[in-house]
């Protein structure tokens, strides 16, 4: 049996320079821990349209706050 998606809402932010074209998502640990992802799995991104990238752990800078940072070639594939 093939679980429900989990869906988790998150403010979007500019990735840093260096995660640039590198289709990486990166997130709160406690959110991926929330969504049962571990750093390396495949996320789907869901804006106007479906859009995969990499989940990755934000810097500690950047935790807290509900916000998914991705570059902006992912969020355009994401139609957000």
């Amino acid at each position: 049996m093939i679980a429900a998606p989990m869906i988790l809402t998150l403010k979007l932010k500019e990735s840093l320079p260096k995660d640039v074209g590198r289709a990486i998502a990166r997130l709160d640990p406690e959110d991926m821990k929330q969504l049962g992802l571990e750093a390396g799995d495949v996320l789907e991104l869901q804006g106007k349209r479906k859009t995969v990238a990499k989940a990755m752990p934000s810097y500690a800078d950047d935790r807290g706050n509900r916000s998914l940072q991705t570059d902006g070639l992912v969020r355009e594939n994401a139609g957000a």
